[in-house]
Order: C-alpha cells, then structure tokens, then sequence
C-alpha cells in the first residue's frame, strides 16, 4: 500500500521528473497508448512493461518511495516529454488533486472506452491474471455492493482494490471531474478507446502534438496486452495465489516451472471455453450507466451516442 504523505513535494533526488500521466481508464488502451508513445525520440517513459505502472498517487496500489519513484525517470536524456501510464489514477479519488499538488503544470491523458466492454475486459483480465475467483462476471458484479463496504476486502486483495468494482469504475463523470477541476481543459486531453482502436496512428499523432513534440513522427502500431481466458476461475486463481505458497513450503524444485505449467495449461484450455457478455447482461449494464454516459458526454463535450 503506498501511503506516502500526500504534501510530498521534493526529493533528494537528482533524477528527471515526469511531464505528463497517462491516468486510465483500465483496459481502454493504455498500454497500447504507451508503446506508441515511448516509441517517440522526443518523449521518454519506462521502457519495461513492469514499470509501465508506478501507481505512486494513489494510496492503495504502487510505489511509496518518491525517490526510487524518480528513479523510473533516470535514463532521461533530450526527452522533452517524461511520463508515465498508471490506470489507478483515474478511479483512485486523490490521485488528481495530489498529482496536481506535485506537478501543477502536468498533461493529462485519459483513454474512455464505452463501460460495459470496459467493464467485462477487467473482469476477464483479472480472471486471467489469477486475481479474481468469482466464476461468473455476472457474480462478480453482484458481489460489487459487499465489496465496496469492505474496509477488509479494500486493503487486503490481491490487485488493485477499484479493478475489482468493474460497474463503479466506469462510471467516468466524477472521475474525469476531478481532473478537469484540478488541471486547466487545455492541459487534459480525452481520446475513446474506439479512436485509438480504429485510427492508432493519427490519434497518437493528435497526442503528440499535445504533448509539443513532433507530431508528424509515425509509430509502429499493433495490438498489445492481448487476452488469454482460463478454462477455470478457481483453478487459476488457486494457481497464481496459493500454489506457489505451497510448493516453497514444500521445498520443490522448479516450484516456478510448475507454477507457470498449471497456469499455461489453464490458459490453453480455455481456447476451448465459449466466453461472452450475454445480450441480456448487456442490456442491464447499458441502463444503468446511461444516466453517466450522458453526464460524461456532457463533460467531455463530446458525442458518446454509440455507447448507449
């Protein structure tokens, strides 16, 4: 848990400071977004997909130590824009206003994906990852209500506590709020995951322009952060979460090796696993994140009819 004093402003560290945060949504793009940009001779940001996520502005999730924070920025060298892309701050409530304390001239970016593909990505990234047991998305978000009364389950899971609402953390207005009232509108650019998806290159060029560097620099684009489904929730979950437990306490050999087995195996069966948002669950999701949707358009000033 990072729960670094939020007025945290200055560092014995010499190393350079980020620019611009790529703040979310999860599962809207990002890490695409992030190979796109680092690619840019003018634009520097983590090169390891381990670091693509520092998660330092939020309390419950990412780095505590501001300077091994900085230390992510090290190797900057001309770069005129330093970032970073870390999805928890745009569903973590503090993380605007703190970033904004630290780095009041910051860019943002947020990548909006319509909530209910959004929302059923999570669910089935985190089923892969082996962070979440629940069997079925359908109980997974009858379970939200507990889950956010939980003090228990907030601090003490797996992954990152808001991953695990997978309605709430779509609901974007408030969300996108808190930054359009803690950064001027010319500092916080919003692209649709749908923009990204279908015009990767000119979206990371309108991005580049944004973040004043040469916009007419031509990424490679593909497909990153694929997803891989388990034949079985429980058994992943098990796998990822209390195998390894296990077999240390065992003493094995190549405890790794099997882990990585059982998790492959898991995976490759579920190839032959039927996985899909059911029409009806669909039709649920999409009332009750009309209200939001319309209040997100509303904000963002933009026209999001396709979401409905």
């Amino acid at each position: 848990m990072n729960a670094v004093n939020e007025s945290l402003q200055f560092s014995s560290s010499s190393n350079p400071q980020p620019n611009f945060f790529i703040v979310g949504a999860a599962k809207s793009g990002t890490t695409s977004l992030w190979m796109y940009l680092k690619q840019h001779p003018e634009i520097f940001m983590p090169k390891r997909i381990a670091d693509k996520e520092p998660s330092f502005f939020c309390h419950l999730y990412g780095y505590s130590d501001f300077d091994a924070y900085l230390r992510l920025f090290a190797d900057v060298k001309e770069e005129k824009a330093i970032g970073e892309a870390s999805h928890a701050y745009l569903t973590s409530p503090e993380s605007a206003a703190w970033i904004k304390k630290v780095y009041p001239q910051a860019k943002i970016i947020i990548v909006l994906r319509n909530p209910v593909d959004r929302a059923y990505s999570l669910y089935n990234w985190m089923i892969s990852a082996g962070y979440e047991w629940i069997d079925s998305f359908e109980k997974a978000l009858n379970s939200e209500e507990e889950r956010l009364n939980n003090q228990y389950f907030k601090h003490n899971n797996p992954q990152f506590y808001y991953n695990y609402l997978y309605f709430s953390s779509g609901l974007y207005d408030l969300q996108v709020k808190r930054y359009l009232e803690n950064f001027p509108r010319k500092k916080v650019k919003i692209i649709l995951f749908e923009e990204l998806k279908d015009n990767p290159v000119l979206t990371t060029q309108k991005i580049f322009n944004f973040l004043d560097v040469d916009s007419s620099f031509v990424p490679e684009v593909s497909i990153h952060n694929p997803g891989k489904l388990p034949f079985s929730v429980p058994t992943q979950y098990f796998t990822k979460q209390k195998l390894m437990k296990y077999l240390h306490k065992l003493h094995l050999p190549k405890a790794g090796r099997i882990q990585k087995t059982v998790l492959n195996t898991n995976l490759f069966f579920g190839q032959f696993r039927p996985w899909y948002l059911t029409a009806e669950t669909r039709r649920n999701l999409q009332d009750r994140y009309r209200d939001n949707i319309l209040n997100t358009a509303n904000l963002i000033e933009r026209d999001l009819g396709a979401w409905l």
